[in-house]
């Protein structure tokens, strides 16, 4: 007997667009649903709230379900929270098998914003009965599980079968928002992963991704299969926003109230009670919701501007029924008066296309508290212009908006009313304007457009002089461009004709790679000067000795800039490797000196040191999630993170790795993701090589760079 059909939900990290290059100062508004999630049907899935780079994004709606590719209408069980995008998947029995994509919308300080595909849901087989885990509930403490250093025996659990009707050939734990913290052995032991910050208390229901064949076409969902019970008294108590605002009352204002948004605890759920603790000053009008935590002042509560009350709450649970106090966790701030909105109106503006402008309300404009939103916004416009809480609307340099006039609307609110406002936006053609530069390859790599600038210096070749080729652009005729370079990596002594773009080479070590970024200017210093920035890459391609051989190898992957999306992962062409006459014996390691270099994301550029320098440094960050997944203290100064030979237990743990079998480069995805964002730009690390049948020999093998990881979320 078979169980019920299951599902997988695959969150990937998709932003939109699809261009390779970037427009200087084009900051973009980006959420990003991070991890990934198992599901079967009878469960109630729950795909957590996204993060975000830029204001904070609102009403969301799902926009569009595909179901493999075509257009989807029973959209009954996908359901998004409107005011911070979180997902719920229900009644999912009897839906169709596919693969389902979900295309997201939300609105970020008044801008509409779609992200094609940000969701894909595709459904598994059901793994066979007979199968079961003991015991089927764990419980541990917080504080046994968070100190990496404690000695305390965490509980574990182990998957069972009845081996006369299954067996099971691969254990994993289906994957969710909180399965990183957990781990299951190859035997099928489930266990805590100490030491990671990230866990907090709670329950935690995993299920089981099985395989119980000999392909992956034998694997299937165990849902339920364990619930583990993360324990601890109340940690931490936060109100979002922590400060309100009263009116008084008075023959003006009439009866006035407040009420607060619901905090969020850290802590075991079980059986919690808020209180107030203390109130300074001291009044007995504001309350709290024992089993909210609501704040609260109700009609009549002849509270007197210029007061300021800080409110102290204690929370009880069943681990902790004295209750711990969080100190002036909330202030509420009682005001004379709150403005009513008056005078709200803007001036037309002219704009010129990709210059940067703003509009602000009339200096006559009054009023206090305001929320301000677009109405009925343009598509043209949207995600190209947006709206701070002063009303004041604004596009960058670089904006995309098309030329044209617009209508636009904005409507402020505040506790005393609403009004709406509109101006006309004309944006006026740009003879500056341009999209692209491309330098194109010497490696035959078509369409040329669809690959890195790429030049390989042939090996026997000269460095010193090498040139690149002449750029092509859309720029119009009779523009006149100014080109500009930044050396990234193995930049000595490299120029670039100011006029024509050709890129001259200084020097770039022998199997190194020379990373630099293109800026290209059209209408330098004027008010309407357009640039576009763009990385070219070169390889010098030379042999290299394997030590106590007399043999050399050249190592050359074509293409040498391996484009890869940091959520989806891949796996780069394989290189043409010669002068080993025994490839059977050949190995290949990431081993040193590890280098990012930030293109366009937020990120801290720079070497892996150990310890890390600058402490928040990306690569370092990376070292961290490695350990935590692992459940050991980072080592900074290891390869492991990017090594096959030390993760051939389990590929899925290193964030890249080089391929035994051909030499090609593994990406893992959702590996390259720091605070919530992932990779915008170039990994470098030196790779070493051995001949002599012994994996612990490459470690002081032949040295060389031969491949750049160049990450962005629109590859």
């Amino acid at each position: 007997m078979k169980r019920s059909l299951s599902w997988v939900l695959v969150l990937l990290l998709i932003t939109a667009g699809c261009k390779k290059t970037e427009i200087v100062d084009g900051t973009e508004f980006t959420v990003y649903y991070t991890g990934m999630t198992d599901i079967g049907p009878s469960m109630n899935g729950i795909i957590a709230a996204p993060s975000y780079i830029g204001g904070k994004p609102g009403d969301f709606e799902i926009v569009k379900i595909t179901l493999d590719g075509e257009d989807y209408t029973g959209s009954s069980s996908f359901e998004i929270n409107k005011d911070n995008g979180g997902i719920s998947i229900k009644e999912t029995t009897g839906m169709p098998v596919g693969l389902y994509k979900l295309t997201i919308s939300c609105y970020s300080n008044g801008s509409r914003y779609e992200f094609k595909d940000a969701v894909s849901v595709n459904m598994m087989r059901p793994v066979p009965d007979g199968i079961q885990v003991v015991p089927n509930k764990l419980t541990a403490s917080y504080s046994d599980v968070i100190d990496a250093n404690s000695t305390v025996e965490l509980p574990t659990a182990q998957v069972t079968t009845d081996k006369n009707h299954v067996s099971i050939s691969k254990y994993e734990i289906a994957k969710s928002d909180y399965s990183k913290y957990f781990a299951i052995s190859s035997t099928g032991v489930i266990s805590i992963v100490r030491g990671d910050a990230g866990l907090l208390p709670g329950k935690y229901v995993l299920s089981l991704k099985l395989t119980t064949g000999a392909s992956g076409e034998d694997e299937g969902i165990f849902e339920n299969a364990v619930e583990i019970d993360i324990t601890s008294k109340p940690l931490g108590l936060t109100y979002d926003p922590a400060l309100g605002k009263l009116e008084e009352e008075s023959a003006l204002s009439g009866k006035t109230s407040y009420t607060s948004k619901a905090p969020t605890l850290k802590g075991s759920l079980d059986n919690v009670q808020y209180s107030i603790k203390s109130i300074s000053p001291a009044t007995n009008k504001i309350t709290i919701n024992a089993q909210t935590g609501v704040i609260s002042v109700a009609e009549n509560h002849g509270l007197t501007s210029g007061q300021q009350y800080k409110i102290s709450v204690n929370v009880k649970n069943v681990y902790d029924q004295t209750g711990v106090d969080f100190a002036n966790v909330f202030e509420l701030d009682v005001v004379e008066f709150i403005e009513p909105i008056q005078s709200f109106t803007y001036q037309n503006k002219n704009a010129t296309q990709a210059v940067a402008f703003s509009v602000s309300p009339d200096a006559a404009f009054k009023g206090d508290e305001v929320n301000f939103g677009f109405v009925d916004l343009p598509a043209a416009l949207q995600g190209k212009i947006t709206l701070n809480n002063q009303g004041v609307i604004s596009a960058v340099k670089g904006n995309t908006i098309p030329m044209g006039t617009y209508t636009v609307k904005v409507k402020a609110s505040n506790p005393k009313g609403e009004t709406t406002a509109s101006f006309t936006l004309t944006v006026a053609a740009n003879p500056n304007y341009f999209t692209y530069v491309r330098y194109g390859n010497n490696l035959n790599l078509t369409p040329a457009e669809n690959y890195a600038n790429q030049f390989r210096i042939a090996a026997g070749t000269a460095t010193s002089g090498f040139k690149s080729k002449v750029p092509v652009t859309d720029a119009g005729s009779g523009i006149s461009l100014t080109y500009e370079i930044r050396g990234i990596q193995q930049s000595t002594g490299t120029t670039i004709d100011a006029s024509t773009g050709v890129i001259t080479i200084g020097t770039i070590n022998a199997a190194n790679c020379g990373i630099f970024m293109v800026t290209v200017t059209a209408g330098k210093g004027t008010p309407s000067e357009f640039s576009v920035q763009t990385p070219v890459f070169f390889h010098n391609s030379e042999p290299v000795a394997v030590p106590n051989s007399t043999e050399k190898a050249l190592v050359e992957y074509s293409p040498f800039v391996f484009q890869v999306n940091p959520n989806s992962g891949g796996r780069s062409v394989a290189p043409t490797i010669t002068g080993i006459s025994n490839m059977s014996k050949f190995f290949m390691d990431y081993r040193r000196n590890f280098n990012y270099y930030n293109f366009f994301g937020n990120h801290v550029s720079g070497q892996l040191t150990n310890p890390p320098s600058p402490a928040d440094l990306f690569l370092g960050l990376l070292w961290d999630n490695y350990a935590a997944v692992k459940g050991v203290n980072p080592n900074y100064g290891s390869k492991d993170p990017v090594s096959y030979y030390s993760n051939a237990d389990n590929l899925s743990l290193p964030l890249a790795y080089v391929a035994p079998n051909n030499y090609s480069v593994v990406v893992n995805p959702n590996r390259w993701i720091a605070d919530g964002q992932p990779a915008n730009g170039v990994m470098t690390g030196q790779i070493t090589f051995a001949n002599d049948n012994a994996a612990n020999s490459i470690n002081n093998g032949g040295q060389i760079f031969p491949i750049v990881l160049w990450f962005d979320t629109k590859f």
